[in-house]
């Protein structure tokens, strides 16, 4: 738990995305829980070398995201950009101050993608082994390697108001 940045000392807020206590850390049969084996979600284990493979990935399906969609990347990435500040405040304090609001917001941009794709089952589509599928789908119920689900409800609206677009210009057509 951490002090309320309201700014009433009285009050206490739970982090969204909180780090693994300390203690927890200490026992290394642990590392399971909150260690990713492939890829990494939000800022806690974001730039560590072992997972920059995915990172190349994620730009890729991303860009693959927004092109399939009849909204423009620039109103999609604008949606998450209006969140960064609320979403800074899901994480402990120390793990967002080494980015700035804009490597927060593409980060925060190709992660909330990322996590739509896998959850509408274009990961298999990658080319990617059946353990590293594996593995990505492991690694986002992981404790330290999750977005505010604030980030990615105005996703999904863009990606629903898209696919009903889409729908409603195909039954015209027809």
């Amino acid at each position: 738990m951490t002090e309320s940045r309201a700014g009433n000392s009285n009050q206490v807020n739970e982090l969204e995305v909180p780090r693994v206590p300390s203690e927890f850390r200490k026992m290394k049969e642990n590392t399971d829980c909150y260690e990713p084996l492939v890829v990494s979600i939000g800022p806690y284990h974001h730039g560590k070398k072992e997972l920059k493979e995915m990172e190349k990935l994620k730009a890729e399906m991303a860009g693959q995201f927004v092109k399939d969609r009849r909204v423009t990347a620039e109103e999609m990435y604008s949606k998450v950009k209006e969140l960064v500040t609320d979403a800074r405040k899901c994480y402990a304090e120390e793990s967002t101050r080494q980015f700035n609001d804009e490597k927060f917001t593409q980060m925060m941009f190709l992660d909330g993608y990322f996590i739509l794709h896998v959850v509408s089952h274009k990961l298999a589509k990658q080319n990617l082994r059946k353990e590293e599928v594996a593995s990505v789908r492991r690694d986002l119920f992981l404790l330290e390697n999750q977005l505010p689900f604030r980030v990615l409800i105005p996703l999904m609206r863009l990606l629903v108001t898209s696919m009903l677009m889409f729908n409603l210009t195909r039954c015209d057509l027809a």
